[in-house]
């Protein structure tokens, strides 16, 4: 079954939001995905190859090379979304 990309990019951004904070690491990020239930087995692992394909919002690398780390930047939300 393929990952519900909505709801991991939801639930992403809403804990930022939540958190007010500015970005979080792709390894914190794929612990918060493991406890919100939406990766399975090795959460690392799925989300990087989610990141590699480009379909986390706010996903940024840096340096912007192979082998960069992984990071997930807040997003500005639309009011009621």
């Amino acid at each position: 079954m393929p990952p519900d990309l909505d709801a991991i990019n939801r639930c992403l951004q809403e804990r930022l939001n939540r958190e007010l904070r500015d970005e979080v690491s792709a390894v914190e990020a794929a612990r918060w995905l493991d406890d919100a239930a939406l990766l399975s087995d090795r959460p690392g692992l799925p989300l990087r190859n989610l990141l590699r394909d480009r379909n986390i919002q706010g996903q940024e690398q840096r340096p912007a090379k192979a082998h960069g780390k992984w990071f997930i930047r807040r997003m500005a939300m639309l009011p009621g979304a």
